[in-house]
């Protein structure tokens, strides 16, 4: 259950229904931890969802817990005429520790939010110690990534702790699922050879000629030779990502996936950045909150300036995997950016046009450019980052 994110409000009885309040029901009642007898639950969570004003004439009566939620609630999705927390950041600390008692994570994150956008609650991200009870979500991040310019001294090690707990959670979960994606994609065969005729696979030479270890040496006599090809390359991934703001989610889960992809030997990773300039992170991004921090969100877009940089990094064009994520609102050439991804698949690169890579469903993006693009056999989609690692898979071994 959750809180929805969706913000109007129509006259109700004596005073205003705001829907961005009202709490999706689904058949599992579980949201609010009261216990409450059968009959009496629908009236009192309906009570909590409408809020004070409703139905004055016949007013539902709260105990003390049920009247504790609704404050909480009414912080934030109350009547808009009277100040939510005011300048008091006693009254911020007291609710955020409230709602983390009373409600689930995923729903004191939206309420978090709810508080950035509705109240201005800037003040959460300014003194460390509100900072501190933060749950983090990648919307705020997201938020405190678009305001660390405003951030004061005090609190950007909290902020940098906030931050660096979200991509060690997503890294967690996508870590294990990149590597073996990379793996399987990568994985070459190496075949019976002459010593002197391929890069030879010590592993496997080894370990199939010990049968023939000599004990007086001591050593492995090889009767059998096991190597790859010579003039292999290694595979290359190159993640192109737009740094405007309607970006920055998909900013932050890009530069997670290439500290992971960059932590493996079998593949060459390239992270850029652009907007109507490019940042080549490619030898930089060991650690993503860096990264983070270290590129400053918004600015223009020449998507065509950044493709053309991109191609000119490619050494391995029959096994170069270019991710170029961006909404498309193309600020630059338009027709030179449509030249530049023609170029890369006439050489037989790999290019899959991501128009971004977060939870967030559909995304906004230029239409007209999305289907221009594809009109040229590039695949162009929204991805959500569990599905990235299968993207590997799948084109890096075409």
């Amino acid at each position: 259950m959750h809180l929805t994110n969706q913000c109007h409000s129509e006259q109700h009885g004596n005073g205003y229904l705001d829907t961005c309040r009202i709490i999706e029901l689904s058949c599992e009642i579980a949201f609010i931890p009261l216990i409450l007898p059968d009959h009496m639950v629908n009236l009192e969570r309906w009570k909590l969802i409408l809020g004070p004003s409703s139905d004055k004439a016949a007013p539902v009566e709260l105990n003390e817990e049920e009247q504790e939620v609704d404050e909480l609630l009414n912080a934030i999705y109350g009547d808009k005429d009277k100040p939510g927390f005011g300048k008091s950041n006693n009254k911020i600390k007291r609710w955020l520790d409230g709602i983390r008692l009373k409600f689930p994570v995923e729903v004191v994150q939206i309420m978090q939010a709810d508080a950035l956008e509705r109240q201005g609650v800037k003040e959460m991200l300014l003194e460390p110690e509100l900072l501190e009870k933060i749950e983090p979500s990648v919307n705020l991040v997201a938020t405190i990534l678009q305001l660390q310019h405003l951030i004061p001294e005090k609190t950007k090690a909290v902020a940098r702790a906030l931050v660096q707990k979200l991509v060690q959670d997503i890294e967690k979960k996508l870590k294990p699922k990149i590597q073996f994606a990379v793996q399987t994609a990568t994985r070459q065969h190496s075949k019976p050879c002459p010593p002197s005729a391929a890069n030879i696979d010590w592993k496997k030479t080894i370990y199939r000629n010990l049968k023939n270890f000599r004990p007086e040496i001591p050593a492995i006599i090889p009767d059998q030779w096991f190597g790859f090809k010579k003039g292999y390359k290694l595979p290359q991934i190159i993640i192109l990502v737009d740094k405007s703001e309607s970006m920055i989610n998909s900013m932050i889960y890009s530069a997670i996936v290439s500290s992971v992809l960059a932590s493996m030997k079998s593949i060459q990773t390239h992270l850029i950045f652009f907007d109507t300039e490019v940042t080549d992170l490619t030898d930089k991004y060991t650690d993503p909150v860096d990264i983070l921090f270290s590129i400053p969100c918004g600015g223009g877009t020449d998507i065509a300036l950044a493709m053309q940089y991109a191609y000119q990094q490619i050494q391995n064009q029959n096994q170069c995997l270019v991710f170029l994520i961006s909404d498309l609102y193309e600020n630059g050439n338009k027709n030179e950016l449509l030249a530049s991804c023609k170029k890369m698949t006439d050489k037989r690169v790999k290019l899959i046009s991501l128009l971004c890579l977060n939870d967030e469903g559909s995304p906004d993006y230029d239409i007209q450019m999305a289907k221009a693009i594809t009109a040229l056999e590039i695949p162009c989609f929204a991805c959500s980052p569990d599905r990235f690692p299968d993207l590997i898979t799948t084109h890096l071994q075409d």
